[in-house]
């Protein structure tokens, strides 16, 4: 062997693989459930996918049962992409995903609007229709207007079912729009960021038992731990800087009422994540705590 092919050799020794980077590619093939379809290759990417997911998302892979399958082989592409932009952060992928939910919903919006659209027009349909037909005019059996009246019948029958389903799928999508637009809006909602720390330190703590410290996974998970953390923090701190009491074990003292369901409510005990309550449902003796992410409102025994 020449020096020229050793030193080829090594070159391609220190080329990275995705194994470098805890990605797997196999190649296995669909099973399609609706008969006569053929099954056709897909590559499935598995391991620490953490932080490539928006990435996937843009290359048309789709996720399933924990990993990522694509129609194309992604290996290069997907080496290439780590190799030069690395992994998205827990709050980079946050971002993402609430600027994905937002444009998501301004489609939806469009949607709506068609949708009404076509409803109003089925719905002018069926009334100029039902316009050439006299008011109380039955159909005139054996007539020659028979067979046009009864088509007109139908018509207006088609119509008016149709108007009514896309004013109900309208309806719908408005309903989506309008929740995926808060999005944004719920990254600065203490109970629901205090509820993805709950989450997270479930997760934390759950995974800790069996995993490695190094594992990407319980990695991830700190990570997101450590992000939900912070963004409480922020969240309070803002309330706070607007002048907001913000319930606490610091500002909270036995006696003191919590306002729950509009329901002003006697604090009997402080504990480090919640408050203990009488009076629960109306009844003196029923005690329930309440987190404390969870109170808006509340006022001093004072």
């Amino acid at each position: 062997m020449t020096n020229q092919d050793i030193t080829a050799n090594e070159t391609e020794q220190q080329q990275p693989t995705l194994a470098d980077f805890g990605l797997r590619v196999d190649e296995t093939m669909t099973t399609p459930s609706r008969p006569g379809k053929k099954p056709r290759p897909v590559w499935i990417v598995r391991g620490n996918i953490f932080g490539l997911e928006e990435f996937f998302r843009d290359i048309n892979g789709r996720k399933f049962r924990g990993a990522w399958s694509f129609f194309e082989n992604p290996s290069e592409t997907i080496l290439k992409h780590v190799q030069t932009n690395g992994r998205q952060s827990f709050a980079e992928q946050v971002e993402s995903e609430t600027q994905r939910k937002l444009e998501k919903a301004e489609r939806y919006e469009t949607y709506a609007a068609n949708a009404e659209a076509r409803a109003e027009s089925r719905y002018q349909a069926a009334n100029e229709i039902g316009s050439a037909i006299p008011f109380g005019q039955p159909i005139l059996v054996g007539h020659h207007s028979e067979r046009r009246h009864r088509r007109d019948i139908e018509r207006i029958s088609q119509n008016m079912r149709k108007s009514v389903e896309e004013s109900e799928k309208a309806e719908y999508l408005k309903d989506r729009a309008h929740d995926l637009s808060n999005a944004e809006a719920r990254l600065s909602n203490r109970r629901y960021v205090g509820n993805r720390v709950k989450d997270a330190q479930k997760e934390v703590n759950k995974l800790s038992k069996w995993m490695e410290p190094t594992n990407p996974r319980l990695v991830h998970a700190q990570e997101k731990l450590t992000y939900w953390n912070s963004r409480l923090a922020e969240v309070e701190a803002a309330q706070k800087d607007k002048g907001h009491a913000v319930a606490s074990p610091e500002t909270i003292k036995v006696g003191d009422l919590i306002d729950s369901l509009g329901s002003w409510l006697p604090v009997v005990r402080v504990n480090k994540k919640t408050v203990t309550v009488s009076h629960w449902l109306g009844v003196p003796t029923l005690h329930n705590k309440i987190e404390y992410t969870r109170i808006k409102k509340f006022q001093s025994k004072a």
